[in-house]
Formats: structure tokens, sequence, C-alpha cells
């Protein structure tokens, strides 16, 4: 049976639960991508003195005060990167006025934070708290292993930007946290909230939120990136404009042609698939199939399929017979228990579903006043 320390958070019930995201409300879209200031310490040079040498000529005083920090400033990129000896220096802290706390979890806290001297700019800045269990993974340009969360999200930074993932501005390193400076954006909600506070989303709306969590998705999978860790916790939407934004890499880790061991398996026990429970490896795309079916099911009946191993492995998910038989039918591709029998990550846009135009109640309601 599989362990899942710190994550699980099984939900009562829609309406008498308390929503529990801890710092999701904190992002906006991803902008242009930079690169992590550890990879740009300058090498300081020591001329040989002659031996008649005056003492002042010696340029060492001048060398010593060099700032690392002026050298590369957020938003700059490095022409030539240089492996660093010591921990990063990304960002100036005290450049920032650090404000409320927007989040917290076993990982740490988030606060947001203003600029001191530009004042509309706003991020968030996630405190997480340096552990033994940390994950850390060997990446180009850092002498030293990365914290795995920063090294999955460097991944997905250094590539073409996705609009439906969260970016990472920069992050540092002091004694005690990893922090990352994320784009806030006060707009957004937690799917999870979005869920709970409205009446009826329908097909139409859950239609136009699928196909930008797949685009996520696949987006990550194309770069290596396994979340791990997909729930309504973990995405963010914006309204009207129902824009929506994968977050929280924590349990993010790379994608190999070796399976993922099924002990090792991090994400919410109610969004866990048969097979980590059932099998000594378990594969990403068939997991993540899994995940987006649990989401979609959520979002149109308000409430989770599963929401223990027992109900995982043997009870059958009560789909809604007011759905249309096209929505029915994919839930049901993604609830198939055997991995290799589900469907494929990129047979879910093709599925039929997504091309249909299927009124909710609430213009159902309207049509007959």
């Amino acid at each position: 049976m599989v362990s899942h320390p710190e994550f699980e958070k099984p939900k009562k019930g829609r309406k008498g639960k308390r929503v529990s995201a801890f710092f999701k409300r904190v992002w906006k879209a991803a902008t242009r991508p930079f690169l992590c200031c550890d990879t740009d310490i300058v090498q300081h040079l020591t001329p040989q003195p002659e031996p008649e040498t005056e003492p002042e000529s010696e340029p060492e005083p001048e060398l010593e005060e060099a700032n690392p920090e002026a050298v590369c400033l957020p938003g700059q990129v490095p022409e030539e990167p240089k492996e660093a000896s010591g921990p990063p220096r990304g960002f100036d802290l005290s450049d920032f006025e650090v404000g409320a706390v927007i989040g917290e979890g076993a990982f740490g806290q988030v606060f947001v934070a203003s600029h001191k001297l530009r004042k509309s700019e706003k991020v968030a800045l996630k405190f997480i708290n340096k552990k033994e269990d940390n994950h850390y993974l060997d990446i180009d340009g850092h002498s030293t292993p990365v914290l795995a969360e920063v090294a999955m999200m460097l991944k997905l930074k250094n590539a073409p930007q996705c609009p439906n993932i969260i970016g990472l501005h920069d992050w540092i390193e002091n004694e005690n946290n990893f922090i990352l400076s994320l784009e806030y954006a006060e707009s957004y909600q937690t799917l999870d909230q979005y869920i709970t506070d409205t009446l009826d989303i329908g097909e139409n709306r859950s239609r136009q939120l699928m196909s930008q969590l797949i685009q996520a998705v696949k987006f990550c999978t194309e770069h290596g990136v396994f979340h791990g860790d997909i729930h309504t916790e973990n995405i963010m939407v914006t309204q009207p404009q129902l824009q929506l934004k994968l977050i929280d890499f924590g349990c993010a880790w790379p994608i190999s042609s070796e399976p993922f061991n099924s002990d090792q398996y991090r994400g919410v026990i109610y969004c866990t698939p048969p097979e980590v429970f059932r099998d000594p490896t378990y594969h990403a795309d068939p997991v993540n199939v899994w995940t987006i079916g649990i989401v979609l099911y959520e979002i149109l009946h308000a409430e989770l399929p599963f929401r223990d191993e027992d109900s995982v492995m043997f009870a059958s998910a009560e789909i809604h017979p007011r759905l249309s038989p096209a929505c029915q039918d994919l839930i049901s591709q993604c609830f198939i228990r055997c991995p290799l029998e589900r469907l494929k990550l990129h047979q879910l846009e093709e599925h039929q579903w997504f091309n249909l135009t299927t009124p909710n109640l609430m213009e159902l309601l309207d049509a007959r006043m």
C-alpha cells in the first residue's frame, strides 16, 4: 500500500468542505523566460605582482568589491553562463516588501510581495523549508544538485512558454529555505473554489477548461516533466475568461524511459490511480489520463468519484445520466483500471466530446422562460 505523508487530503463533500488551497491564489500567465543567476558568478583574476611593484598598484581590493547580484539582474540573460561555486544569487530579497501570508502547508509558506521601487510589481514568494527529505536533481549550468521543484520549473521556463503553466520568475537559496519568485494575480482562484462557487458549470465550460488542462499536461510531457499531483487545488482559473493554469510542481519529476517506483508516488490519495496501489511501478502517461478524468468528473459532479484506496481499486464512478453520452464515455475511458487499456494522453483531444456543443442547466432554464 502506498504511503501518502502530508499529501492525504480526502475531501468531506463539496458543500461543507473547507477549501485548502494553500498557495494557489497567487499566480498568473507565464512571461518571458530567463536564467537563474547562479550560472553567472564572475571569476576574479588576481595578477601576480612583480617583486618591485608598488602596493597601491595591486587591483585586488577593487575586484573584491564586485557584487555578483549587480552582474545578473532579474530578467537579464548572461551572455556566457558559468557554473556557480556557491548558492544561487537570482534576486535580492531586500528589494521587496514582503506582505501577508497567502498560503501555507507542509512545504512552508507563500507571501505576497511588492517591489520597493516599482510598487505595482507584485510577486508571490514561496518559501520552501529545507528538510532531509527534499528531492534534488543535477541540471546543466549548476555545479550542485538543485531542488527538484526548481529543476522541473526551469526545464519548462527555458522552453517556449505555455500559457497554461505557472511561470517561475527566479529563485534563491539561503541557509533555511529555497525561495521561489512566482507571478502573482489576484484575479485567479483555484478550480476547487470555482466549482464550489458555481451552480452549474456545464459541459461547454468544462470542455474549455479541460482543453487547456490537456495542453498544459502535454507541454509538461513533451519537455520531460511529470507533474505528479494534478487535482483541482493545483489548478487556477480566472473569471469570466476561464483561463487556466497548472501550478505547484512540488511533486514533479523528470520523465525517462524507465517507469517510476510506486512507493515513491507523492500525489494526493483520492487522485491516485489503481496501478500505483497494485503494481511496483507505473508510467506517467496513464497516471496523467486518470487524474485528468478525476478533474473532469469533479467539475461536472461537484464531488470526487473516489475517496480512498478501496474505492479506487473496487468502486465504480457514478456518472450522472444527465451528461451527454460522449461525456460519459470519455470519463469511463479515463477510469479504465488497466493502464494499458486506458486512453492515451494524445487521444483525449481526439475524443468526440471535444467536438460537441452542449447547453448547460442554466441555458436550458433561460430558454424556457
